[in-house]
């Protein structure tokens, strides 16, 4: 396994190195910035801060958002000044809050200056020499909004991510909420094709949030909600000048958990997530220390916006009282016992209820190690610190709701799809290489990214999907997942329309719940329900790894108005 992994992190993910950009970062390379352990003590502890909020008045959202760099003079990462494409120049984007039926008017002002050609061409080269693409993506300048989760029209000005918003101009969304949609935790962040891993691993994202009805939501949920804290966990990678402007960057890197310097400074490891030393922040913010009186119940809204990072999100001495996955109620708490750690993967969300402790001290909230059968990076990946939860010696005795107050808040009651799904649709992520161990192949069902290139979905029709991943046959050398090593998991996640699928509770037994993103391991299959429901229109589905989205591992879905509700014969 060991040879395999080193070999697909030097080769089949082609860890090439940029010239351009590593002289640019030799020449401005910043002591402060060095790929070197980060010094908790001294830039963490800090206390725990929620994003800003940005509230809806009277049905609508009227707001405005900056796409530009941080300023290196007054935002540092650890001692690092950095320069960073943002929102609004902060490491982490303001929460929007919106209720039921709300719109959302949001200007996406793109004040990112403009690339030259040459600077166009060099981004480019970036992906094409480690992938096989299919369509020239975007530059690193280009952006545009995804509202991750929501169940809104993708056409016009909505969600639309097949926009290109280019630097120096500005586009005007309004996306319309319709007055069911579920309440819960959702987010937004950058989604051109091409720019994505770029501006996410910046810290271009945000948390969206539809609002509790206080008349129908259980008092005890309501005072939780009242001390409500939001973990936008973010991996923000920088190099030595404090940028981040190199997409082979943020591939895997080394497949031992603690590279030493020998192995980082080996072609295509330097500068990469395990040996840039960096560390995972919320919020922008590395270890901060949240404050609970014993027996207070809090409502943690946890977000994972990592490009490639698998959390297993533990606090010890605690249970994790569990009520929503990907924004949509469970319609009961499932309690996760302390040190069963809930899991996030890239665009996952979990709202968790935890009640301090009746024992005052602190607390360590932390992403337990991860094994390279699960790992997104097919290594295995140590413990991580992620926080520290300091009980007082206050008391404040807090209930939690139960799950007769909790089940009408389920959005789909007892809707189970696997009783009407009549369509069949097949994902196959494939991740493989060439002959020659050049270059990749980043594909959905063995074709890379092409917008002309669309897979049509009837409207109301509910269809069974099948997902796995493959690698490569036994004939490519070296290849990728070749037997006895597993083909790399992925991380599928669809537009516009929730799916359900089959987990094991923390009693064991089997549940279904409902999500928007989820880890797919082959190759073994993994089904999911869905149905298209309200709106026609293209979207994508795609992997959310996600510079494997940029290299090709997307698709575009239509959903189309079909008088027989069956699919085109073209929609494979």
């Amino acid at each position: 396994m060991q040879r395999i992994y080193s070999h697909i992190a030097l080769v089949a993910f082609g860890l090439s190195v940029c010239a351009s950009t590593t002289l640019a970062e030799s020449n401005h390379f910043m002591p402060a910035c060095a790929y070197q352990t980060i010094d908790i003590k001294k830039y963490g502890y800090q206390p725990f801060q929620n994003p800003p909020d940005l509230h809806a008045n009277e049905g609508v959202l009227d707001t405005r958002l900056n796409v530009q760099y941080t300023d290196p003079a007054n935002t540092a990462i650890a001692g690092c000044p950095v320069t960073l494409r943002s929102y609004n120049g902060q490491l982490v984007g303001p929460t929007l809050r919106v209720r039921q039926g709300d719109v959302i008017n949001l200007l996406l002002d793109n004040q990112l200056p403009k690339e030259t050609p040459d600077e166009i061409q060099a981004q480019f080269e970036q992906e094409n020499q480690n992938a096989y693409l299919d369509t020239r993506p975007a530059s690193f300048n280009t952006t545009n909004m995804h509202y991750h989760g929501l169940h809104v029209s993708p056409a016009g000005n909505s969600d639309n991510v097949l926009l290109d918003i280019v630097p120096q101009s500005q586009f005007q969304y309004e996306v319309k909420l319709p007055a069911t949609h579920p309440i819960g935790s959702y987010w937004y962040h950058a989604h051109a094709h091409g720019s994505t891993a770029i501006q996410v691993g910046s810290g271009m994202a945000g948390a969206l949030i539809i609002e509790d009805n206080p008349q129908t939501t259980p008092k005890s949920l309501l005072a939780a909600n009242a001390r409500e804290k939001i973990f936008v966990l973010q991996t923000i990678l920088y190099n030595r000048a404090g940028r981040l402007d190199d997409i082979t960057k943020l591939f895997p890197g080394p497949g031992n958990p603690n590279p030493d310097r020998k192995t980082c400074r080996q072609a295509g490891n330097e500068g990469t997530w395990p040996c840039s030393r960096r560390h995972i922040t919320i919020n922008g913010q590395i270890v901060p220390v949240l404050t609970m009186k014993r027996g207070e119940v809090q409502r943690w809204r946890l977000i994972d916006t990592a490009f490639r990072e698998s959390i297993a999100f533990v606090v010890e001495g605690h249970d994790l009282h569990e009520i929503a996955l990907d924004g949509n109620y469970l319609g009961r708490v499932d309690t996760w016992k302390a040190g069963t750690p809930i899991d996030l993967q890239p665009g996952y969300r979990s709202d968790v209820l935890v009640k301090a402790s009746m024992k005052a001290g602190d607390y360590r909230i932390i992403d337990r190690p991860t094994s390279s059968k699960k790992s997104l990076r097919q290594a295995d990946e140590p413990e991580n610190l992620l926080a520290i939860l300091r009980v007082t010696d206050e008391i404040e005795e807090m209930a939690l709701p139960t799950d007769e107050e909790m089940a009408p808040l389920a959005p789909f009651g007892d809707t189970d799809l696997r009783k009407t799904a009549l369509g069949v649709q097949e994902v196959i992520f494939k991740l493989g290489q060439d002959m020659q161990g050049k270059k990749n192949y980043f594909q959905v069902n063995y074709r890379a990214f092409n917008p002309d290139h669309v897979r049509q979905l009837p409207l109301n029709a509910t269809e069974m999907w099948a997902l796995t991943t493959v690698g490569d046959p036994s004939g490519v050398p070296d290849g990728i997942g070749q037997p006895p090593s597993l083909p790399p998991p992925h991380v599928f996640h669809i537009h516009v329309n929730p799916f359900q699928w089959v987990r094991k509770g923390p009693d064991g037994t089997d549940q279904l719940v409902w999500k928007d993103t989820l880890l797919v391991q082959g190759p073994a299959v993994t089904n999911i329900y869905t149905q298209y429901r309200d709106y026609i229109g293209k979207f994508v589905m795609h992997c959310h790894i996600l510079d494997h989205e940029d290299l090709g591992m997307m698709e575009v879905q239509e959903v189309v108005n079909s008088a027989d509700g069956v699919a085109s014969p073209h929609s494979h």
